[in-house]
């Protein structure tokens, strides 16, 4: 990798993971920590900005949905069971649906808009969506620092660095490759674990 990448990747990095946090978009996360393994981005920053935008995300729909949520289930009547369902998770679970949806692969947007439409406090929800909202972050940049750490590690055992950093762009390309496959394929067993979870409270409800 060039000098010249190296600078584009720092002038412009930091507000690519801001941006990927708004999204909620793991995989750029993962890859943030392993650009500040590579010593490119620094690793407090990136942390710092990711949670911010997460904060901003979350707290955009929740407003959503406290200012504008009668109407917009009005217009969006395939949301109704989603919101419905959630108003019952948050009378079992209370607090832990604040800190866990983002895990909840496919309603953390529908979440904090329900959220919104209860008599849940702005503070409340904005003290655990903030603890929530750092230990996602946490767990998938410094999962990412430390993959890249692991990989630079393996990289300088098999003396392949130099390799590695003179085709770059193969070896970036494998890597998002392979970081997509594992957060999708983790992805893919939470929501499975989500499917069976609802049937099962469906059951025992009938």
């Amino acid at each position: 990798m060039t000098p010249d990448h190296i600078a584009l990747i720092q002038q412009w990095g930091y507000w690519l993971m801001f941006g990927a946090a708004i999204i909620e978009g793991e995989t750029f996360l993962v890859l943030g920590g392993v650009a500040a393994a590579a010593g490119m981005l620094d690793l407090g920053y990136i942390i710092l900005l990711s949670i911010v935008g997460c904060i901003i995300h979350d707290s955009f729909f929740f407003y959503l949905g406290r200012f504008l949520g009668p109407k917009i289930l009005a217009r969006k009547p395939n949301w109704q069971p989603k919101v419905a369902r959630i108003m019952m998770l948050l009378e079992k679970y209370d607090f832990w649906l604040i800190l866990a949806f983002r895990f909840a692969y496919g309603l953390r947007t529908v979440i904090p808009f329900a959220l919104g439409i209860t008599r849940i406090s702005n503070f409340k929800f904005f003290i655990f969506d903030l603890i929530g909202a750092i230990i996602w972050v946490l767990i998938f940049i410094l999962g990412g620092y430390y993959f890249g750490n692991a990989i630079q590690l393996i990289l300088h055992k098999l003396s392949l660095t130099h390799l590695a950093r003179e085709h770059w762009l193969i070896s970036t390309l494998v890597l998002f490759a392979v970081i997509f496959a594992i957060i999708y394929m983790v992805m893919r067993i939470l929501k499975r674990r989500n499917m069976k979870k609802v049937q099962s409270d469906n059951k025992s409800e009938s």
